[in-house]
């Protein structure tokens, strides 16, 4: 009994002394406790960086921030900002004599530090539990299809009340249009789109094409961009599950479109959105040129988009033909040619625009005598408008253009290298005047309705070329004998087998099958000129052979698939004529062939693996185009690129990683190295991710780990016609950039884009020493500046308008030493995105007397500046703060800015429009 009483007191007094020690340590270890909430304090300072870093990363991606991620940073901000306040009570609480006697203030305060210590810690701790981190944004799709030249007529709109009553119709699931080819479905189905969207019928509008070779994977693609959701799975199956769990699981109400079905299409295989068990907050609207389908498809409505009245084809020929009124009638006659169809009538008002009666009348004689195509009108109309492209480019362009599938975004960029292969712009002096031509032809084609201009996924400007003018273009393709064929899904033995390609003149293969692609190994095909292979899969290219098509001029190659694949081209090596060669994502060990290829003028090996550039190919005196854009490359390429004398565009990237001598700057010494370069995309000397972009730009260069007192000739060459440039850890004497880097390099008035990371030695981007220096760079429209250590200010010295006056974006990030950024006498004019992050000692932004001139801006971001007290700051009198606004500001994002002053006028007076 003894022994349990010592327990029981031993225990009670464990109990009552710990706490009371707990009240003295408030009491008298006031110090030990403010330091213990310091070092939390850093810690959690410290990670509230690198989820800051994670956050940005994520919204370069496009991708939302999760929710959880969101309350994390609003509870880290408001707890730090409660424990600095705790800490300046404290801090005053222990002035004079205080420090010295323990207070009832002083205790509550140290109990109410300490008691964040626990709460730093777990937010510490859960910052490494974020699962998700982030979401991919749902791509909004509609509102970029709808068409602005959208031109309602009484038949059009017909078909569109029929439509919108079918969509508020709760009966209607499926929902058919059909029509001609080229009547305007496309168009009216996407206008409904819109309007549905706009007025709150449904949340989400996706559209799909379906096309006459339908695409399971691609279609199922689309429809998962549109609703956010990545798509993991192998097999088409597993994707259509997927897919029909997130329209199950959805809340709203989605309308998607199914655009060009031309044969039954089981829903289930994409992803089953309509069914008797499936959602039904879904409803189907699809085009197709046959009713029949409608009935396949058990539509429930079933509306038909009628042609053109008389009435109405003159006035859409008017639109765009223009025409005078001494040729009216005969202009009449050739739109009642046209039977009503807008496609047709649109071509030949572009093509008949102010022209005068015999042009009308031949038109007229044409149309009416055309025998191949009385079938189809829209054949006769559009091999008529082929017919008056004066251009001999265009046309040429116009047939490599129908080599594409259906509804595929064509990259001019892509145009312009088949393009010289196949003797396009022969007679041009240089690829400039070449490019110049390409482009000039596709304006052609634009101009006259036979193609049109789109933008793809990486918002770069690309053609598409409607289906029934590709029908047109693979026709008169033929009767030219110049026989196209577009393979989609036919193996390669069997067309061997039933001899197709032995009259063919080009052979585009977009193979997407989880069959082994087996390549031929004989390709007899004597009058084949062009051939384009693009896979997905695997591809077997063992026993491939050209020896049977040497009169080839393009070949192009292309290999998505993740795992690169071994190809082992030794017979291109017999492709005398080859003038455009493309092998894109293979892995080719040995690239010696390419030098017995005496005709080469573009060479474009990206993505693709290799050991070195072999030497010779610099005499290959009609090369031209060299693109090692992402190539892996075991020996430095600049080595015998040195001695490429005859190029005129040379597209290097991030393959140093994977040499053995990375210093290739050591190569480019030669005076006559890359003299007639004129585009170039060139990074060197091991350098980060591009913080620019390189794709807008035609003359770009990467720079790292270089000596600007050891600058070669050539290099200052290449920086002084650059219009983007990044530099890397600059050394050597590199205090400004102007003028000590400018002056090294000579100037640079061709400069719009300028990024520096990583330069310690810069104090300041200009130095303004003297009135009589040049502008930095007069064309400056983007700066980007990345963890520059000792960067204080921008502009230093004499007033200087030549930094800011064009310039439109400012990013500045982990810069710890900035002080300043603008000076007081600057003009902003014409800066729309603000982007400064990382800056603790920063603590303003604009001087007030630079105010009244930013009328442009759209995007302010500030974050993690912690000594920020202004955004603006200067004296105004009165009620001049009242036109303080900023009337384009549409983003505004201040955060961890602890010490912004929450009465600065600037922020309160602020006007998002």
């Amino acid at each position: 009994m003894a022994e349990v009483g010592v327990s029981l007191a031993a225990k009670l007094a464990e109990y009552l002394v710990d706490p009371t020690l707990r009240r003295l340590q408030y009491l008298f270890c006031v110090g030990k406790i403010t330091k213990n909430v310091q070092i939390r304090k850093e810690e959690l300072i410290l990670k509230q960086g690198r989820v800051q870093e994670r956050v940005q990363e994520a919204i370069n991606r496009t991708e939302r921030i999760d929710g959880e991620v969101d309350r994390w940073k609003n509870d880290v901000k408001s707890l730090i900002a409660e424990v600095e306040e705790l800490e300046d009570e404290l801090g005053a609480n222990n002035g004079c004599h205080r420090r010295w006697y323990p207070t009832w203030r002083r205790y509550c305060l140290c109990k109410k530090l300490a008691k964040t210590t626990q709460r730093m810690i777990d937010l510490n701790t859960k910052s490494d539990r974020f699962n998700p981190f982030s979401h991919p944004v749902i791509i909004q799709g509609i509102e970029y299809h709808s068409s602005k030249g959208f031109m309602f007529f009484e038949s059009t709109k017909k078909a569109h009340d029929e439509l919108w009553a079918a969509l508020q119709d709760d009966d209607s699931s499926m929902i058919g249009l059909w029509g001609m080819g080229g009547s305007g479905k496309t168009t009216l189905v996407k206008e409904i789109g819109k309007k549905a969207k706009e007025s709150k019928l449904c949340d989400e509008v996706i559209i799909a094409t379906v096309t006459q070779t339908p695409n399971i994977r691609k279609i199922q693609g689309q429809i998962a961009d549109l609703l956010g959701l990545e798509l993991k799975q192998e097999t088409e199956e597993g994707r259509a599950r997927r897919i029909a769990l997130k329209l199950q699981s959805s809340n709203k109400q989605i309308l998607i479109i199914l655009d060009d079905v031309w044969d039954t299409l089981n829903l289930e295989d994409i992803g089953n959105p309509y069914r008797d068990e499936g959602p039904r907050n879904c409803k189907i609207l699809l085009t197709t040129r046959r009713q029949e389908v409608c009935t396949m498809m058990d539509c429930q409505k079933t509306i038909s988009l009628g042609l053109l009245t008389e009435g109405e084809a003159w006035d859409l020929f008017q639109t765009h033909g223009r025409v005078d009124d001494g040729v009216r009638k005969v202009a009449q006659e050739v739109v009642a040619e046209c039977k009503g169809l807008p496609i047709a009538i649109v071509a030949m008002g572009k093509c008949l625009r102010r022209k005068g009666l015999d042009e009308m009348n031949v038109a007229l004689h044409r149309l009416r005598h055309s025998k191949p195509l009385d079938e189809d009108k829209a054949f006769t109309i559009l091999k008529l408008s082929y017919d008056y492209l004066k251009n001999s480019e265009a046309k040429l362009l116009f047939l490599v253009c129908a080599m594409f599938p259906e509804d595929h975004e064509i990259e001019i960029e892509d145009l312009f290298r088949y393009g010289v292969g196949l003797g396009l712009c022969k007679d041009a002096d240089s690829f400039e005047i070449a490019r110049s031509q390409v482009r000039a032809a596709i304006n052609v084609l634009v101009d006259s309705s036979l193609l049109m201009f789109s933008v793809n996924f990486r918002k770069e400007k690309c053609v598409k070329m409607h289906d029934i003018v590709r029908d047109v273009a693979l026709w008169v393709a033929t009767q030219e004998n110049s026989t196209i064929m577009v393979n989609n899904g036919k193996e390669w033995n069997r067309l061997i087998s039933d001899e197709v390609i032995k009259d063919c003149y080009a052979i585009s293969s977009w193979y997407d099958d989880s069959i082994l692609f087996q390549f031929l190994s004989q390709l007899g095909a004597p009058k084949l000129e062009f051939l384009l292979l693009d896979s997905v899969k695997l591809v077997d290219t063992l026993h491939a052979s050209f020896e049977g098509s040497t009169g080839l001029k393009a070949l192009i190659m292309m290999c998505t698939c993740l795992h690169r694949i071994e190809l082992q081209p030794q017979s291109i090596q017999h492709l005398s004529n080859l003038r455009t060669l493309r092998l894109q994502g293979w892995n080719l060990h040995d690239i010696s062939f390419v030098i017995s290829l005496t005709r080469l003028e573009i060479l474009d090996l990206q993505i693709s693996m290799f050991e070195r550039l072999p030497n010779g190919i610099e005499n290959l005196n009609k090369l031209k185009l060299l693109d090692l854009s992402d190539c892996k490359i075991s020996e430095c390429c600049y080595k015998v690129i040195g001695r490429c004398s005859q190029l005129e565009e040379l597209y290097v990237s991030r393959h140093f990683r994977h040499s053995k001598n990375a210093n290739c700057y050591e190569y480019l010494v030669a005076t006559t190295t890359l003299m007639k370069v004129r585009r170039y995309r060139l990074e060197m000397g091991r350098p980060e991710i591009q913080s620019i972009s390189r794709n807008e730009s035609t003359r770009y260069l990467c720079l790292g780990q270089l000596k600007i007192s050891m600058l070669a000739a050539r290099i200052k060459d290449l920086a002084r016609r650059a219009t983007a440039i990044e530099f890397h850890e600059l050394e050597g004497g590199s205090r400004s950039f102007m003028p000590n880097v400018v002056q090294a390099i000579g100037a640079m008035n061709e400069l719009t884009k300028l990024c520096l990371r990583r330069c310690s030695e810069m104090e300041c981007i200009v130095d303004k020493i003297n009135t009589h220096e040049d502008a930095i760079a007069p064309g400056l429209d983007e700066l980007v500046l990345k963890d520059m250590d000792n960067l204080q200010q921008l502009h230093r010295g004499l007033s200087s308008f030549s930094l800011f006056q064009k310039l439109e974006r400012l990013t500045i990030s982990n810069c710890p030493q900035l002080l300043h950024i603008f000076p007081a006498d600057c003009n902003l004019g014409n800066l729309k995105f603000l982007n400064i992050s990382g800056c603790p000692r920063l603590t303003s932004l604009f001087p007030v007397s630079a105010v009244c001139t930013l009328l442009s801006l759209q995007e302010l971001r500030i974050e993690r500046c912690s000594e920020l007290k202004h955004v603006i700051e200067g004296e105004v009198d009165g009620d001049a703060w009242e036109n303080l606004s900023f009337p384009k500001l549409k983003i505004l994002s201040v955060d961890n800015c602890c010490k912004l002053e929450s009465n600065n006028h600037c922020v309160i007076k602020m006007r998002l429009k």
